[in-house]
């Protein structure tokens, strides 16, 4: 006799992440494929694929009918991940079945998984305003100010700009700062009568940035300039 056995290649992938071991770029999240052989043939051989990391070390060996095996790779933060607040990752188990007289060429079979893991947004801006030594002690002398902007959060801020009460709206050489990146600006004001007859220059500045979602940060220094009464 010759009896005809129906052929039911399956295969099933379950894709976990891990938590990832930080929030800022360089930080990395463990990405676990398991995959089961939930048909009636072998599949030789088995593969992984993810837009998101190397699978090579991921073993492609035959896998008998009803077993498992599991393979783990590690992801690395982008700058633009943390930005998005998220890493979304899809990836795809394939296997192929049998080859046999009647089928030469078999269909290998599919299955794909995503995950979608969240990373924590924290924005954060400084400022560091600081008054050079005034130019003189009349009407019209200068004061030079500096502020120094730094990015110390783990998201990406855009148009970031100082304003102060002396001086107004204070171009800054960059409105961007990647996180850790910091930029100076300078200004200069010119004393009034009044600024004299008091004998000192009192000035605020502040300073906000757009981080990628939510509300603008913000952060606020003052100084204070002594004229010389004479």
């Amino acid at each position: 006799t010759d009896t005809t056995l129906v052929r039911t290649p399956v295969i099933t992938l379950d894709k976990q992440a891990g938590v990832p071991t930080g929030s800022a770029a360089g930080d990395t999240i463990a990405y676990t494929f398991i995959v089961k052989n939930t048909g009636n043939v072998t599949l030789d051989p088995i593969s992984f694929s993810d837009a998101k990391v190397s699978t090579a070390t991921c073993s492609t060996a035959a896998l008998a009918v009803g077993a498992s095996r599991s393979c783990t790779v590690s992801y690395v933060l982008t700058q633009g991940d943390v930005d998005a607040g998220h890493v979304a990752n899809t990836a795809t188990a394939t296997g192929t079945p049998p080859v046999t007289p009647a089928n030469p060429t078999p269909t290998p079979v599919t299955a794909t998984d995503s995950t979608d893991t969240p990373v924590a947004s924290a924005a954060a801006i400084t400022l560091v305003k600081n008054a050079g030594a005034p130019s003189g002690n009349t009407a019209g002398s200068t004061i030079a100010y500096s502020f120094l902007v730094t990015n110390t959060g783990n998201v990406t801020l855009t148009s970031v700009l100082v304003t102060d009460s002396k001086v107004g709206a204070v171009v800054c050489p960059a409105a961007t700062l990647l996180p850790g990146a910091a930029t100076t600006c300078t200004a200069t004001y010119t004393m009034s009568q009044a600024d004299v007859d008091a004998g000192i220059v009192h000035n605020d500045a502040s300073v906000e940035g757009n981080p990628p979602t939510g509300a603008p940060v913000t952060a606020a220094d003052a100084v204070d300039t002594p004229v010389l009464a004479a």
